[in-house]
């Protein structure tokens, strides 16, 4: 009789057991299962980082967004995402996709909606060149956080941002800026070259 080993869940006991397999320290190592084809935290999201003996014992207060990512099994190029929360065991639908942008963005999007419901109305920087001065000029910063609701930016609530192109992959935390910067697409412009005849009248 073989024996069935229950699936872990939560992005802290998902990236542990990553590790554990990938270094060959479970019964993975007879069944000769597949590092990569295992749920882990994306390289360079929050929580991440290397560990086979078992994440911070102590959660983060509060829910914090991260992205897991695996190769789908079986398949070649193609990779499976879902967005996850580094506080509580919350996983959010899989999203499939080989193209950065896509279905990567759509399950950090889904972590976001987790921790920050309502994230999306958030304030957006919409100057490329204001993305490097946010978290470095405390006028803008002001601005742009006093409308924040409380205690998100102690959190880590995201930077929305324009995206330069369709489908600009969102950046996960980073030295510089200690939350995620999430690429929204620009709002369509109502600008017209001139007004009608009716309106002119009127």
């Amino acid at each position: 009789m073989t024996a069935t080993t229950t699936e872990r869940t939560g992005a802290r006991a998902r990236h542990t057991y990553y590790w554990q397999v990938r270094n060959a320290r479970t019964r993975a190592r007879v069944q000769k299962q597949n590092a990569a084809e295992t749920w882990h935290i994306q390289a360079g999201h929050p929580g991440g980082s290397y560990s086979d003996l078992g994440q911070d014992l102590t959660p983060p207060a509060h829910h914090t967004p991260t992205l897991l990512a695996r190769s789908r099994p079986g398949i070649q190029d193609d990779d499976e995402f879902r967005g996850s929360c580094l506080h509580c065991d919350w996983e959010g639908p899989t999203h499939r996709g080989d193209r950065w942008g896509e279905a990567d963005n759509a399950a950090i999007e889904n972590a976001h909606d987790h921790a920050f419901p309502g994230w999306r109305t958030l304030p957006p920087i919409t100057k490329v060149k204001e993305r490097w001065e946010a978290t470095r000029s405390q006028r803008l910063w002001h601005q742009l956080t006093s409308l924040y609701p409380a205690k998100w930016v102690e959190q880590g609530a995201p930077l929305v941002v324009w995206s330069r192109y369709r489908h600009e992959s969102h950046a996960p935390p980073h030295r510089g800026r200690p939350s995620y910067e999430l690429r929204i697409d620009r709002p369509p412009s109502n600008r017209r070259e001139r007004p009608t005849a009716q309106e002119v009248l009127f």
